[in-house]
């Protein structure tokens, strides 16, 4: 997993007494995708990073107020600045998830952060600033962050967050699969998973009547995707390519099999490891109206096809999104209504 940075950087400087200049630094997203926010939270990624310096020669205790205003509650922290220090304040900002859910478009935002320092028993205004950032609604993947500075991060990992093994939905698909099962069971990772796999299929294909849809996946350097949850694709019963694999992967984790979504320019599908021969599979999930046999053979034809540009050093070759490792690090589903 790599570590990625803050999308902005701001500089306020304020003068405290006659002639001791004070300066606060501030960075912080821009976009701010909300699908993150519980994975930022588990991970301990801030929101906003201030760093403060002190140039005088006595210790300054201040306090640190920030807010996505309207929908989150103020993050508040207070600390002494020891003389001659700049120190590292990181917070983050505690959404109000009625809020956020109310968001259904890329829209504007306003982040509010106020520096105050004590002076006798009263605070003051270090400094203030309101900014204007981009926030997108929960559905929608955001592949790149990228920085003012011109770096991009990577933030494929993160497709993990639409990966929900724990939704109600999921459970009852898996419900409807044991029917197509062997001896109408299914064990996970402790039996044999091709049976199982193909089982989940069935249920999807004759059960729910799921169909492909060819909408558009946007993948790349520049581009953010709407992801439907498995909730959605079920209820729809209509996927695309990454939604399709969003929802094989839910229920594989469900069972304690081991997905990855495989990421390829304008194209995504399902992998997994099976534990009993160590051997990588792959499912094609857009061919959910042929047969398994034949989804089976081409998501297998694509992962040796692409092997090289999924392994090598540029992840827009293509990319391989391990949910187990993704949830080592924190990188949680979005929590469930």
């Amino acid at each position: 997993m790599k570590k990625f940075f803050m999308a902005i950087m701001l500089l306020a400087v304020a003068t405290l007494g006659c002639s001791e200049k004070l300066a606060v630094q501030a960075s912080y997203y821009d976009p701010y995708p909300l699908a993150f926010y519980n994975a930022f939270w588990e991970q301990k990624i801030p929101d906003v990073t201030f760093r403060i310096t002190n140039p005088t020669d006595r210790p300054i205790t201040v306090k640190i107020t920030s807010e996505y205003v309207g929908i989150s509650n103020p993050a508040i922290s207070t600390l002494v600045i020891p003389p001659k220090k700049t120190v590292t304040i990181n917070q983050t900002i505690p959404l109000i998830p009625e809020k956020i859910k109310e968001i259904k478009a890329k829209t504007k935002i306003c982040l509010h952060y106020k520096v105050e320092y004590r002076s006798g028993d009263n605070w003051k205004t270090w400094c203030e600033q309101t900014v204007m950032v981009d926030v997108y609604p929960l559905d929608v993947m955001v592949w790149v962050l990228k920085c003012r500075d011109g770096r991009r991060i990577n933030m494929q990992d993160y497709i993990a967050v639409f990966v929900t093994p724990d939704d109600r939905s999921v459970q009852e698909l898996l419900a409807k699969a044991k029917e197509f099962a062997p001896n109408h069971e299914l064990k996970g990772a402790k039996d044999k998973i091709l049976p199982q796999i193909e089982a989940i299929f069935n249920a999807l294909k004759y059960d729910y009547n799921v169909s492909y849809v060819n909408t558009p996946f946007t993948y790349g350097r520049d581009y953010v995707q709407r992801v439907r949850l498995p909730a959605e694709s079920l209820r729809l019963r209509a996927i695309n390519c990454v939604d399709g694999a969003v929802l094989f992967a839910s229920a594989m984790e469900a069972l304690g099999i081991k997905p990855y979504i495989v990421l390829l320019p304008n194209h995504a599908f399902v992998a997994w490891i099976d534990s009993h021969d160590k051997l990588m599979f792959a499912l094609e999930t857009t061919l959910i109206n042929s047969s398994f046999s034949v989804a089976l053979n081409k998501g297998l034809e694509e992962l040796n096809k692409n092997w090289k540009n999924l392994t090598d050093d540029n992840p827009w070759n293509g990319y391989l999104v391990n949910i187990e490792a993704c949830r080592e690090v924190g990188i949680v589903p979005l929590p469930l209504d």
